[in-house]
């Protein structure tokens, strides 16, 4: 029983790695949270979970469902079987609301998203607002579903296997082609989840089209930039601005298609979409609408174009835009003057396709800018104009939370981090800020800050539970004070003090109301309305003088900014632009003020003079009083602690083609309702009883992640082998593998990971064997290995995300580092006994270590350049030639170096030197195709140098030096299904060298091409091409 296998490193390999296959699961957030305490409300329709600190939050939320449940129900006459789980979060400053249709749950984080996302307006209750959209998606998707509740869909498969011809004990090598897709139960493209979601039901209309959409969708038509009908289609390979688009454009194109054929037309387009064989939405619309949906389209884009252009004939000829001062990127926004008027500072999204945004400072005087860092929300200068006070989302708390925090940037301070702050900082062991910042709060959840006048005290917007106020914080001591102690959900924005100190103008949200100007004094007490109106009023900034105030409002439907007098009452406009002007300044000076204005390609910095159109406003447009309704809880529901308990399972099967056979399998997953524990389980199982099962739980109730893993591969080898040595005949071999891992995962920083584990795995072959004659037919089996490890690894990825970050990565790096203490039994014959025969292992104890290193560059044009660095070394292991190779480092194949099969490379030291140049072919494709829709398309061009070795006299005699080879990589970003990720690979690789010999005196063999295909959600993790 001389061939022992080594494939299953292989199948071992495919069956942990596709366990990351894509199932639709409740998100957890990426932090554990034991020191939270959790209850439940349960409603007539609804159970609503949360933590301490949220219980006003919590009945509102449990008020706000019951009402919004029979509307968006008895529109898509579709009632969930049982009561959905709402689970009511504020562990980090953000908002990650989401819904998982195959847990029945809503995901909402009590924070409102305007602060940070200034791509979107606030008309409406934002509680309201996001509570009802999530649940109409939990709705809606539910009534297009092909497949029952719990199926996410149907998951095909293929593995082809690297031929290693040279290797006897090798029956089948490692993958060299995989490929993994999905049809889904639920088909619709994000235009029309997004806007139907957006859209509501009649009876529950939280959301509105405001003018702060419709002024990102006017600059779209007027300006050639709308989303095609295939670009509405899908999220993928957009910029931030462009995922927002969809959401925009597709609650038009909703509205559109309500407005023209009425609002069942939204229930009858999902359930025509029920059928198995409809995969194209398009059909569903020519079904339900008579028409097609490029029609739909054409006579959508028809109307905006002729609407836009008479809006745009009203303002064209008595425009009054001021001056472009700078508009790369997309997000400019927050303008600043320095107290001396030379420079302006604010927030840009320059050199990001997304909307992370970092402090930048213009200087008029040479036109130049200089960018000082991460920033968000409003900013304000000290008064010697060297500091400027901003908010930044600071690194974890001890529990693990993100919090706003208020930082001061020093201009003058040029000093950056020490050489042992970037060393560890480079590998993630550290986030190190450079001297410049200094933090002025911990866990301040504060936003929106402005110094007072005389510098002592700083006003911003403290975020808690689902509800804004306005706080002070004392510059000497630190200590802070509650301005308004609102609880009803209340957004505040853009605080400004008066510039004598004693009053604070500021943009408030009220949840019945509208958004408007409020003020209040500094020195506490009752606040008022100084601006009000029936549209939306924002942006509050005193004159120098304090006499007047200048602010944004959509009067006509476009925001402009407007100057009021504030002894007089008289209103006057300053601008008349097309896009929308927001967040004004005013520079003490001459008055001049700077503005964030959305241009053709999104936020721009202009400035306009001190009066501009000066056009006055009539009498009775804008008033100091409102009359809002306070919001009240109709209902109190008796609250209990939280029991933990299981969701159910949601499972999904596959079928694949793997080793040539035909295997059907599933996978399954459960979690309880917090994600405190997780589980996770996969199969594949063939005719002749090939098995895959792999299987994982999660436990995070405690700081680190505990977690088992159990796994079972067994293969089945058909032979019929004559053994005349030992007068028997062969008919079938089974190999089998089996392991168990014990281990703790734990997140050090935003971007690193230690995990420490313990495994224990043990391969085994059995034989069904005979005699010449057919008597005595048995199976033998017998243990080849067992093995314990005790591991540790770490995992640091800072790759920024951008459009191009996996098809062409051209920042950051990506470090694998991994030890790991082996206790090895390889199996050396066997002993007889009395009754049974006892086998007999010899110890192999010994260290492994390894690191592989990848760096990421941007190249000339829009390339891309790749570096990888792997190192690995085993103690000594083996002495022994019959269990030689089984401890080794393998850098050959797919995962390594691709001009050499996965098991010609093999020792007990390995090292290698590798760099990828990728080239754009198509960057924008951008086309629809059946159920495919093309993004982008690179050509990727490889070359590295590496060797595996044992470190003996050997390794001359077996041609085991250094080996080159080189290849080129095609990619290709798509989607499927419109949701799907679909990432295609094709390489040609060739090996220049010898393989390297298994025995002395064999025939030399040039190692030559050599060919890889992948289609998986994502790359495949690769050299120097993707983090």
């Amino acid at each position: 029983m001389t061939r022992r296998s080594r494939h299953m490193l292989g199948l071992l390999t495919l069956v942990i790695g596709l366990s990351e296959a894509p199932l639709s699961a409740q998100f957890f957030s990426d932090t554990n949270h034991p020191e939270l305490e959790w209850f439940d409300i349960e409603t007539e329709h609804f159970k609503v979970t949360y933590h301490t600190g949220l219980e006003t939050f919590a009945q509102r939320v449990a008020t706000i469902a019951e009402e919004i449940y029979a509307p968006i129900t008895d529109l898509y006459q579709f009632r969930p079987k049982s009561k959905p789980r709402i689970l009511c979060r504020d562990i980090d400053d953000t908002n990650r609301s989401a819904f998982y249709p195959t847990t029945n749950t809503i995901d909402f984080w009590a924070t409102g998203i305007t602060h940070d996302f200034d791509l979107r307006g606030a008309k409406t209750n934002w509680v309201r607002n996001i509570l009802t959209h999530e649940f109409t998606h939990l709705v809606n998707t539910q009534t297009a579903r092909k497949m029952p509740g719990r199926m996410q869909g149907l998951y095909l498969q293929t593995f082809l296997y690297q031929a290693e011809n040279r290797r006897e004990d090798v029956a089948t090598g490692f993958p060299n082609a995989i490929a993994s897709i999905i049809y889904p139960s639920e088909i619709a493209p994000p235009w029309f989840t997004e806007g139907s979601a957006q859209y509501m039901a009649s009876g529950a209309q939280y959301d509105v089209w405001d003018s702060h959409r419709d002024m990102i969708l006017r600059q779209a038509v007027l300006n050639g930039s709308l989303l095609t009908y295939d670009e509405m289609g899908v999220f993928g390979a957009k910029t931030g601005l462009g995922f927002e688009n969809v959401y925009d454009h597709g609650y038009s194109l909703t509205l559109h298609i309500v407005n023209h054929y009425g609002e069942t037309a939204l229930k009858d387009l999902l359930r025509a979409m029920k059928p198995a064989w409809r995969y194209d939405f398009s059909g569903a619309i020519e079904s339900v609408l008579g028409v097609t949906g490029r029609e739909l389209y054409a006579d959508w884009k028809a109307t905006l174009e002729e609407r836009y252009r008479i809006q745009q004939s009203g303002r064209s000829d008595q425009l009054a835009e001021g001056d472009l001062v700078f508009n790369d990127g997309y997000m400019n926004l927050h303008p600043r003057w320095s107290p001396d008027g030379k420079r302006l500072a604010f927030l840009s999204n320059a050199g990001s396709d997304y909307g992370r945004t970092a402090l930048v400072v213009y200087t008029f005087a040479d036109s130049s800018e200089k960018a000082y860092g991460p920033a968000r929300t409003a900013i304000d200068w000290d008064a010697a104009g060297d500091r400027i006070l901003h908010t930044n989302r600071s690194q974890p708390n001890k529990h693990g939370s993100r919090y706003w925090d208020l930082y001061t940037a020093t201009l003058s301070d040029s000093s950056g981090l020490t050489a042992w702050q970037t060393i560890k900082g480079s590998v993630g062991l550290a986030n190190p800020t450079p001297s410049r910042f200094d933090r002025l709060t911990y866990d301040g959840r504060a936003a929106h800050p402005q110094y007072a006048p005389d510098g002592n005290q700083i006003v911003f917007v403290h975020n808690l539970g689902g509800t804004n106020n306005l706080a002070l914080l004392d510059v000497v001591s630190g200590k802070t004070r509650a301005l308004t102690r609102f609880t009803d959900g209340t957004q505040i924005h853009t605080p400004d003090w008066s510039p004598d100190g004693a009053r604070i103008a500021f943009s408030i949200f009220a949840p019945n109301g509208d958004r408007s100007i409020g003020i209040i004094p500094a020195a506490g007490g009752d606040w008022g309305y100084l601006v009000t109106s029936t549209k939306t009023d924002r942006d509050p900034r005193w004159t120098p003088d304090g006499k007047g105030l200048v602010f944004a409002s959509d009067q006509e439907g476009i925001f402009d900014l407007f100057h009021l007098d504030l002894e007089t009452r008289q209103v006057h406009r300053l601008t008349r632009v097309l896009g929308g002007a927001l967040q004004p300044d005013i520079r003490s000076s001459d008055g001049m003020i700077a503005f964030a204005h959305y241009g053709k390609i999104g936020y721009e910095i202009r400035t306009i003079e001190d009066k501009g159109v000066w056009e006055p406003v009539p009498e009775g447009v804008f008033a100091s009083t409102r009359n809002v309704q306070p919001v009240e809880v109709s209902e109190t529901y008796q609250a209990k602690a939280y029991e933990t308990g299981f969701m159910g399972f949601s499972i999904s099967p596959r079928i694949a083609l793997d080793v040539g056979k035909l295997k059907g399998g599933f996978y399954l997953f459960s979690s309880e309702a917090l994600g405190k524990q997780t589980m996770w389980v996969q199969g594949l199982i063939s005719h002749d009883r090939d098995v895959e099962l792999f299987a994982s739980y999660e436990y995070k109730g405690w700081k680190p992640t505990v977690y088992l893993n159990a796994f079972r591969v067994t293969h089945h080898v058909e032979e019929d082998i004559v053994d005349r040595d030992r007068d028997g005949r062969v008919f079938n071999r089974t190999f089998s593998l089996n392991g168990i891992s014990f281990g703790v995962r734990h997140r050090l920083g935003t971007n690193s990971l230690l995990d420490i584990h313990f495994d224990f795995n043990r391969f085994g072959n059995s034989v069904d064997q005979a005699r010449f004659n057919g008597q005595n037919r048995g199976v033998v089996g017998a243990t080849f290995l067992n093995g314990i490890n005790l591991g540790l690894s770490y995992h640091f990825n800072n790759v920024p995300s951008a459009i191009r970050s996996e098809i062409s990565p051209t920042a950051g790096r990506d470090v694998y580092f991994r030890y790991n203490h082996h206790f090895d039994f390889f199996l050396k014959g066997f002993e007889p006994n009395t009754t049974i025969v006892i086998e007999r292992f010899q110890n192999f104890f010994y260290d492994e270590v390894s690191l592989d290193w990848n760096e990421y560059f941007e190249g000339p044009g829009s390339t891309g350049i790749g570096l990888r660095v792997f190192g690995g070394w085993m103690g000594d292991t083996v002495n022994d030639e019959e269990a030689d190779g089984y401890f080794d480092f393998r850098m050959g194949g797919l995962p390594l170096m691709k001009g050499y099969t996965f098991f010609s490379l093999e020792g007990s030291r390995a090292a290698m030197f590798r760099g990828a140049w990728s080239v754009p072919l198509w960057k924008e494709i951008n086309r629809q195709t059946g159920p495919l829709y093309s993004s982008q398309l690179y050509a990727s061009l490889y070359g590295g140098l590496g060797r595996a070795w044992d470190g003996t006299p050997e390794d001359d005699l077996l041609q085991r030096g250094w080996k080159k080879d080189a290849g080129v990589q095609i990619r290709y970003d798509a989607n499927m299904f419109y949701d799907y990720p679909a990432r295609f690979a094709f390489d040609v690789a060739y090996g220049f060298d010898n393989v390297p010999l298994t025995k002395i005196g064999q025939t030399l063999e040039k190692s030559g091409v050599k060919l890889y295909f992948t289609l998986l959600f994502g790359y495949f993790p690769t050299v120097g091409a993707t983090p």
